[in-house]
């Protein structure tokens, strides 16, 4: 599909939307947007929030979200520029991005050197959008919490040929960062499923390269490794351009790990430069392919590096260099350890070499991050829980409703852009048809399941947290429930999910709607606290009646009643508790939690009656667990055969060779190969078996073919 067929695309899919559910087109690309980058990484929790207004000397201020980013120390203020035209494809000029920084800029300016409220009304949210700003900026560059700015322009219009650099000078002490996403960029996000690719040459940073010794780690190898001496300004410089960028595989993103080990790192980068290399134990770092200077001295290109251990040490180093900690110079003497795994991966990857790339690189990070006790959890994104819901989520179809004919999917995207991608190659009339069965509102992100389920498992100050502090805590729940009882992970349980799904967007489209609701309330942290005090009053031996929920593909009466009363108590008991602060920090406490959970309150008689005795539930739940045990069993046996008889002849003849295992255990696989020789299809005894003696045999060395 080239730029022009998606665009078209792109603009009915928000026509669509918007007309579906009641909002305007810019209301649509807008989330659409923000969602995208969020799925990348270039923004943490955007917050929707249009904003315009003239301030001193009629300056225009103006943005439609905002972001911080805690791993960056950064400020993101973002504005669209959405033209609601298909036939026409408009053009982003050099004077249009300009006239959407200097709104984005002069609201900062006034929210820390003026009085915003001074031309807006009391109830505005700009005035408490301002407050946090002022206050996270601080009186000093050793007192704040904003390191940089970043704005992002939003448009979906086509870059002019005009613009050739969206650089700009520094603001209140600061760097800035100016990135302009048009639709060619998200065109070329869509159709890829990656991120962008960050490719650095170090003279562009002042450094002329980086000294470095090949490993011979022998020919079997599919990797290259170095060991690196990284000049400590050159870091920073990398750090002060792509930030958090450059985190992506360090799982933990500088988020939880701060305290006395980066005050010792700040402690040497400002009095001790030079034992630096000493003290401190480098970084390590993950790239597809390196380039090398002329004499093949030193490394002077690295394309798509990840720092994934050291996140700390390189945030540190850049943080001095922002704060002047550091004088001019200071740096020269400063010099970081650095072990670089070289995959040579091409640009052009496949799905399964996405999925192997990333495997590598979670394997690395494990094992570089393994004496701080990083859990598996922690790499959830690459977990199998998440190929059982999506093979789920094709299976159990949706009942009709509305007087729709069809059966409906909900759609889980185990990868970002799945949704997307799967219609971009059809036909209108192939798309149309697609996009029936698979409706938008029926995608479902494993971020938005990480909140919905959070939720209802009564942890709300969790889901209040950044999504990927609310994801590391889901994963953790959710890695136990593999571990020890993979056949949960069924039907019923993905139904059960979907139910939540719809319970929570329900509250959220009925709470906007809510006279009692403010433009820029705090819908966010409402509605998780919301479900989760209703959770905590339902007795133990009652529930929800899921399947009703499951069989209307909507709350029933009695249940958003309920939640609406709720919903609106906790906006009053959140107006009363943060007196005039921010709602989004106090509900982030689990003390705040507690006093919600223990407000004296009691369900109505209404909504008691139409819950339902657990045991019903317990009862479906079993049934699926054992049916799921008989179709893994069935899934195994599959799988087993498909490897093929000549596969298991191989086996058999490598292991009678190897003196390993013993005759009986050698000779079963023999007979399995024979077996399926004869178009039989193994039990699932027989494959229980054959798993076992394939372990012991991997566990003597032996490796499978």
């Amino acid at each position: 599909m080239d730029i022009g067929e998606f665009r078209i695309q792109f603009m009915e899919q928000l026509r669509f939307d918007a007309e579906h559910e009641g909002t305007e087109p810019e209301s649509q690309f807008i989330s659409k947007a923000l969602d995208l980058l969020e799925e990348i990484g270039e923004v943490s929790d955007p917050m929707p929030m249009s904003i315009e207004m003239k301030g001193r000397r009629g300056r225009i201020m103006a943005f439609d979200a905002y972001a911080y980013d805690e791993a960056d120390g950064a400020l993101i203020m973002i504005a669209s520029d959405f033209i609601n035209e298909i036939d026409n494809t408009p053009t982003l000029t050099n004077t249009r991005i300009d006239e959407l920084f200097l709104h984005m800029r002069n609201f900062i300016e006034e929210s820390v050197e003026g009085d915003v409220s001074a031309y807006c009304d009391d109830s505005d949210p700009a005035i408490n959008i301002a407050k946090e700003i002022k206050t996270k900026v601080g009186k000093s560059m050793l007192a704040t919490e904003i390191l940089r700015f970043k704005f992002i322009i939003l448009s979906n219009a086509v870059l002019s040929r005009q613009v050739k650099n969206v650089s700009r000078e520094e603001f209140l002490e600061r760097p800035v960062e100016l990135n302009i996403w048009t639709i060619e960029r998200f065109h070329q996000t869509y159709s890829t499923n990656s991120s962008e690719i960050i490719e650095i040459e170090t003279k562009d940073f002042g450094c002329d390269g980086i000294q470095y010794l090949k490993a011979d780690i022998g020919e079997d190898a599919n990797y290259d490794a170095y060991l690196g001496i990284v000049p400590g300004e050159f870091l920073a410089n990398i750090y002060c351009k792509y930030g958090s960028k450059l985190l992506q595989g360090n799982i933990r993103a500088f988020l939880s790990v701060r305290g006395k080990v980066n005050k010792g790192i700040r402690e040497t980068i400002i009095k001790n430069p030079e034992n630096f290399f000493t003290y401190n134990n480098g970084i390590a770092v993950v790239a597809r392919t390196i380039g090398f200077s002329e004499d093949k001295s030193k490394i002077i290109y690295l394309k798509d590096p990840q720092i994934i251990n050291g996140g700390q040490t390189t945030a540190s180093l850049a943080n001095a260099k922002i704060k002047k900690e550091v004088k001019d110079g200071g740096m020269n003497n400063l010099f970081v350890p650095m072990k670089l795994t070289v995959l040579n991966v091409d640009d052009d990857m496949s799905e399964e070499d996405i999925d192997r790339y990333n495997s590598i690189t979670k394997t690395i990070s494990q094992c570089a991050n393994s004496q701080n006790a990083v859990s598996e959890a922690d790499f959830f994104s690459n977990h199998p829980f998440h190929v059982l819901m999506e093979q789920l989520s094709r299976k159990k179809m949706a009942p009709p409703v509305n007087g729709n004919p069809y059966q409906t999917i909900w759609f889980y995207e185990r990868s970002r852009g799945k949704w997307e991608q799967e219609q971009m190659q059809l036909s209108p009339a192939a798309r149309s048809k697609f996009c029936e069965k698979h409706p938008k509102n029926q995608v479902i992100k494993k971020e938005k399941l990480a909140k919905c389920l959070n939720a209802f498992a009564m942890n709300p100050h969790e889901v209040c947290q950044s999504s990927a502090i609310n994801f590391s805590h889901f994963a953790k729940t959710i890695n136990n429930l593999y571990e020890t009882s993979k056949e949960s992970i069924n039907e019923v349980f993905f139904s059960k999910c979907v139910c939540s799904v719809i319970i929570f967007d329900s509250l959220d489209r009925r709470i906007n709607k809510a006279d009692w609701y403010p433009t820029g309330g705090n819908k966010a942290q409402i509605i998780p606290y919301a479900i989760a005090k209703m959770m905590s009053m339902i007795p133990k031996d009652l529930d929800l009646d899921w399947k009703l929920i499951w069989q209307k593909q909507e709350m029933y009466p009695a249940l958003e009643k309920e939640l609406m009363n709720l919903a609106h108590i906790i906006h009053e008991f959140f107006e009363k508790e943060a007196q005039g602060g921010l709602v989004r920090s106090l509900a982030r406490r689990a003390d705040t939690w507690n006093k919600c959970k223990n407000l004296p309150l009691s369900l109505s008689e209404e909504f008691r009656s139409t819950l339902i005795p657990k045991y019903e539930m317990k009862q479906e739940e079993a049934a699926a667990k054992k049916e799921r045990k008989f179709s893994q069993a069935i899934d195994i046996s599959v799988e087993v055969f498909k490897l093929g008889a000549e596969y298991w002849k191989r086996v058999y003849n490598d292991l009678s060779k190897e003196n390993i295992l013993s005759y009986g255990d050698v000779a079963f696989i023999g007979s399995i190969a024979e077996y399926i020789k004869r178009n039989s299809l193994p039990s699932a005894a027989q494959c229980k078996r054959l798993i076992k003696i394939v372990e012991k045999a991997e566990d003597k060395g032996y490796i499978m073919p």
